[in-house]
């Protein structure tokens, strides 16, 4: 394709910003996964914690420890449902951020097709051009064999 040629800079573009969506998405997409990492750890943090103070109820705990461990869950659940908002808050950027690369890639498509289109298109002109030529070349030896 010729440089040149405004579409085929047009399709450059669309690839570059689809290429740089592609890497944002990939980067939100890590940062979720973090994020949901982080989740699990607390919920396996919080469990280990309610099995702690199950274990030290039965075992005979005392009221001071009893109140630090009750208080300790409450503040860990804070921490929980805080996260759980972070963990959200990411799931929708990359929701946004997915609809961005698919809009990317329609309009790379939409560049690629009418380049192809058009490739297509001036592919038939020549090749009628070509059958013309032919036939003009066999009318041309066909007058000239009957000259003779």
């Amino acid at each position: 394709m010729n440089v040149n040629n405004p579409m085929a800079v047009l399709r450059d573009m669309a690839e570059e910003k689809l290429t740089e969506t592609t890497c944002a998405l990939g980067a939100v997409q890590q940062k979720l996964q973090e994020a949901v990492d982080q989740r699990e750890q607390l919920y396996l943090y919080e469990q280990e914690y309610h099995s702690s103070l199950r274990q030290g109820m039965a075992g005979g705990m005392s009221v001071a420890d009893l109140v630090n461990h009750q208080m300790f869950i409450l503040s860990l659940n804070q921490v929980v449902k805080q996260h759980e908002s972070h963990v959200s808050s990411c799931e929708k950027v990359v929701d946004k951020t997915k609809d961005k690369w698919i809009q990317k890639k329609q309009r790379l498509n939409a560049f690629e097709t009418l380049i192809n289109r058009r490739e297509m298109a001036q592919a038939l002109v020549e090749s009628r051009q070509e059958q013309k030529l032919m036939d003009e070349f066999a009318q041309r030896a066909g007058q000239q064999r009957e000259m003779l």
